[in-house]
């Protein structure tokens, strides 16, 4: 089987990260070609992904028929972020046909680690918790070496066998710096979200190792309910009456 076009998305974090390349399962390779991060500062990413897909395959030559596959970044992370992702990755593993696979957001950033070696990937899910995930990253990309985790910093290094060779890499490391440090941990590795580089990696070992996403059953990974499921939203004005009623 001939090496096909793998496009990857996340939208899970204030980035938006888009990659592109080539993978062989003969070969077990993959090669980007083609990657862009956007900061998007937690803006909806929504009305701009469709474009920046399309100026991203433009970049490549190719169009979108020539995908062989899709991966997309399933969280944790931001609920609405997460959901604008897959939607769009189902859409077209749909239309074109082609398979999905599933990417855990956490191992996206896991991947832009700045050596192989054992790697901590944290994000901040605000509610004084992170969402955690540790990961051993190899030229293919980072393995999973422990499940995602919603909790407090301190549950996450009390149950973390640190070590010299540790990195600590994500949006949470900028907000729990303190208590990093104060544990031991000295590769510290503060980011804004997934990057293009790491969300390539994590795809590329799915799209290599892994099997499609069943497309009527894959789903967001959220770790814990929304505010609006716990019934704590607050609205952002007071209701309006209208006149018609």
């Amino acid at each position: 089987m001939p090496a096909i076009w793998l496009l990857a998305l996340d939208t899970s974090t204030p980035l938006t990260a888009l990659a592109l390349g080539k993978v062989d399962r003969e070969r077990a390779s993959g090669e980007m070609v083609a990657g862009a991060t956007h900061d998007d500062q937690a803006s909806p990413a929504s009305s701009l992904l469709a474009a920046r897909i399309s100026a991203l395959l433009s970049e490549a030559g190719i169009t979108p028929r020539d995908l062989g596959a899709l991966a997309c970044g399933v969280g944790p992370g931001t609920f609405t972020g997460t959901r604008v992702a897959l939607a769009t990755a189902k859409g077209l593993a749909f239309a074109l046909p082609c398979p999905l696979f599933a990417v855990p957001t956490l191992a996206a950033v896991a991947g832009s680690a700045a050596a192989n070696g054992r790697v901590l990937a944290l994000l901040d899910a605000r509610r004084a918790e992170v969402y955690a995930a540790e990961f051993v990253l190899d030229p293919a990309g980072p393995r999973r070496a422990g499940p995602d985790r919603c909790c407090s910093i301190e549950q996450v290094l009390l149950n973390m066998v640190n070590g010299p060779g540790l990195q600590v890499i994500g949006p949470g490391v900028a907000v729990h710096a303190a208590a990093l440090t104060t544990a031991g941990c000295v590769q510290l590795q503060p980011s804004a979200g997934v990057e293009a580089q790491g969300l390539w990696r994590a795809a590329a070992l799915a799209a290599l190792e892994d099997q499609p996403a069943d497309l009527a059953a894959v789903d967001a990974v959220y770790l814990r309910p929304s505010y609006a499921e716990l019934g704590t939203n607050t609205p952002r004005r007071a209701a309006h009456r209208s006149p018609f009623v």
